[in-house]
């Protein structure tokens, strides 16, 4: 299920990758191609306007050196524009950074018209003199018959007639030829003109003399500056610099157009690409299809695996949590199979499975098919019955019905005739299954009733509770290290005088030393009973051992014997020095099942080894076992007190410690008292000869050593 959500997630991430690329290719394609052809586009226009701004000045310097009233406004504005659109495209940065060399070409075009710019400004300075003369002259030749005539006035009239004669013709001569010079700008109309002979004309009449003298200077302006006028002019109507204009504008026109030819390149590139997306987005979005098929068939087949309990058949927890909110007054027949777990250690799981599944078929036949109930396994053992209580109102009809069968039948598994029983907890009270469980437990412990209710009497949630808050409790004590050790003295039992001392763990709550008994179950259970262990063995040893001279004993769990690192713990801190090693002793809880003898054995060797001595502690509860004595090779025997307490009162208590105390003098194991409490009871462990007492008659646990 996991592969195909897998895979299904992979080709969808594939699809949605592939349009991303696509979009993002297509949306950056078609963004550069804009940018391109609009930058570009704008480049042309702006060589356009160069060309067309640098044409215009021509245009208008040559309209201002042929036409005799105009002014220079117009070629300053030309000049201005032609700089203007000089300076955009240079300060264009796409043209800048996309075409360098174009960019230094550019800029030697740009000297070229900033000199022929500068030509322009010499021309301005030298036309207005040129044109000023040219404008003297024709007024001058205008004038020229009025001034002939006053002259004959101061000569005779021949003399006169021939001299105006000679004058108007030197004139008209030298005034064409400057006008032939201007017009063509040619030098060669201005080589041989006759200066000389108005320098040195002599005329009475002093107005001749005047116009004569104002002839010459125009003359001498005209001829002063006409050559440089003509080799300004023609620097301004050079075209190198459109030239390279022309040639930069062409080589830019070359790269787009080559560009152009790499861009659809791309495109059809692109539109190839597009076709291979589409087609594989088509044949992926098709397994996509397939997949997601495959995928609603497991997602099903998960949805029942979710709610069915894959060995019987039945539905499970899953689903017993979804049905029961949707009944209105539910009823749970909660059966459980007794010491199933017996079974399934002494035959097998196999055989186990396989009984689970015959009681699950069994069950489901005893149903009346009129009930409407929904069979579920809830647990290991544990199957419930869910119906609603409108259906079926003989609750317990249905429950002992369950019961008398298992009761009167034996179940057949692979040739394995069985007979089991079932207990019943019935339930009618939200939460139906937590409720059933505890009158299940209730059940449990009565050991005869198979069939019974929960009531609001039942105290297993005030249990539960409690155990809540001591684990609570015990995490925090820890936590800020309030578990201490305490010393009980062991006194001979002849001389009453102190031996050795047992190290008691002690819980701090509210400043006050409370025994840790009541939650050593609950450390059990936690993971925290090792954690205890550690504690007790280290400050016992800082606060106590290392500094006095005292034999002591110490409480280990089996459990603590098979943990490495508590055994590790308690090498370092007893066994490692041998002197220390030789005062201590282990006292086993003998309430605790031997599974393990041979770690158990290997355990006690090392021990021995070292000096240390071993201890049964509570000897005559639970799993007394006097083979324990004899393979654990241990040299205490510490009586349990439940049996001492009773001494007097009980003579079946008396003769069972009399029988342990027999048999440890038989095998050479020293006994100790627990639990002596008076002097009647010490009088009792004194006449049957124990060798040592302990308890509240001589000594109190304290936070420290008699000695």
């Amino acid at each position: 299920m996991k592969k195909a959500s897998l895979s299904y997630k992979i080709k969808l991430y594939i699809i949605i990758f592939i349009g991303v690329v696509i979009v993002g290719l297509l949306y950056k394609f078609d963004r550069y191609t804009q940018y391109y052809f609009l930058e570009n586009n704008k480049i042309q226009k702006q060589f356009s306007n160069i060309k067309n701004a640098e044409l215009q000045l021509r245009y208008e310097v040559l309209v201002t050196s042929i036409y005799m009233y105009t002014n220079n406004d117009k070629i300053i504005k030309a000049t201005d524009k032609l700089q203007e659109c000089i300076n955009k495209l240079l300060s264009n940065q796409y043209f800048k950074h996309q075409y360098p060399y174009l960019y230094r070409q550019m800029l030697k075009y740009k000297k070229l018209i900033d000199k022929k710019i500068e030509k322009v400004y010499e021309f301005e300075t030298l036309n207005s003199p040129i044109k000023n003369s040219i404008m003297y002259l024709a007024d001058l030749l205008d004038r020229l018959p009025k001034i002939s005539r006053e002259r004959m006035k101061y000569q005779r009239l021949q003399n006169a007639f021939k001299s105006n004669n000679l004058y108007a013709q030197k004139m008209i001569s030298v005034v064409s030829s400057v006008f032939l010079a201007r017009s063509s700008l040619d030098k060669d109309f201005i080589k041989n003109l006759d200066f000389d002979f108005f320098r040195n004309y002599k005329t009475q009449n002093p107005h001749f003399r005047q116009f004569n003298k104002v002839l010459v200077a125009n003359l001498r302006v005209f001829v002063d500056y006409f050559n440089r006028y003509t080799d300004v002019l023609k620097s301004i109507t050079d075209n190198r610099a459109a030239k390279l204009l022309e040639q930069i504008h062409e080589e830019h026109l070359e790269r787009v157009n080559n560009k152009i030819v790499i861009i659809k390149i791309v495109s059809m590139l692109l539109i190839a690409f597009v076709l291979i997306a589409v087609f594989t987005v088509v044949f992926l979005m098709s397994k996509l299809h397939m997949d997601y098929e495959k995928l609603e068939v497991l997602n099903r087949r998960l949805n029942i695996s979710y709610i069915t309990d894959k060995l019987t058949g039945l539905y499970n927890r899953n689903k017993f949590d979804s049905d029961v909110k949707k009944l209105k007054n539910p009823v749970l027949i909660l059966v459980n199979i007794d010491r199933f777990k017996h079974i399934n250690d002494y035959y097998g799981s196999k055989v186990g499975d396989e009984l689970l599944k015959k009681v699950a078929v069994v069950i489901q036949n005893i149903l009346p098919e009129n009930l409407n109930a929904q069979l579920y396994r809830l647990g290991a053992d544990d199957f419930g019955i869910l119906y609603d209580y409108e259906y079926y109102p003989n609750i317990k009809t249905l429950a002992r019905k369950i019961v008398k069968y298992f009761d009167s039948n034996e179940l057949e598994i692979e040739n394995i005739k069985l007979n089991i029983s079932v207990s019943i907890g019935i339930s009618t009270v939200e939460p139906l299954l937590e409720n059933a469980d505890i009158a299940l437990k209730y059940i449990k412990k009565s050991l005869r009733k198979k069939i019974m209710f929960y009531s609001e009497n039942m105290n297993a949630k005030k249990e539960i509770q409690q155990n809540i808050e001591k684990s609570k409790i015990l995490y925090q004590a820890i936590k800020e290290n309030r578990i201490e050790p305490f010393f009980q003295p062991i006194v001979d039992t002849y001389t009453k005088e102190i031996t050795k001392y047992e190290v008691l763990a002690r819980i701090i709550i509210n400043g006050e030393p409370q025994s840790i008994y009541p939650y050593l179950q609950i450390a059990k259970d936690n993971k925290l009973y090792g954690d205890i262990t550690k504690i007790i063995m280290k400050k016992t040893y800082e606060r106590v051992i290392k500094k006095e001279e005292i034999d002591f004993s110490i409480n280990i769990s089996i459990e603590d014997i098979l943990d490495t690192s508590i055994v590790r713990h308690m090498y370092y801190l007893y066994l490692k020095n041998r002197s220390l090693a030789k005062r201590a002793t282990f006292e086993i809880l003998e309430s605790e099942a031997i599974k393990d003898y041979q770690e158990i054995e290997k355990f006690l060797r090392r021990v021995k080894y070292y000096g240390s001595k071993i201890a049964i502690d509570d000897f005559g509860s639970g799993y007394s076992n006097f083979e324990h004595l004899i393979n654990l090779n241990v040299d205490y025997i510490k009586i349990d007190g439940s049996l001492i307490k009773q001494l007097a009162v009980n003579p079946n208590a008396y003769k069972i410690v009399k029988v342990i105390n027999d048999f440890a003098k038989e095998t050479g194991i020293k006994t100790i008292a627990e639990f002596v409490e008076n002097e009647e009871i010490y009088n009792l462990v004194k006449k049957l000869h124990i060798n040592y007492c302990q308890g509240y008659y001589f000594y109190k646990p304290k936070p420290y050593c008699f000695t």
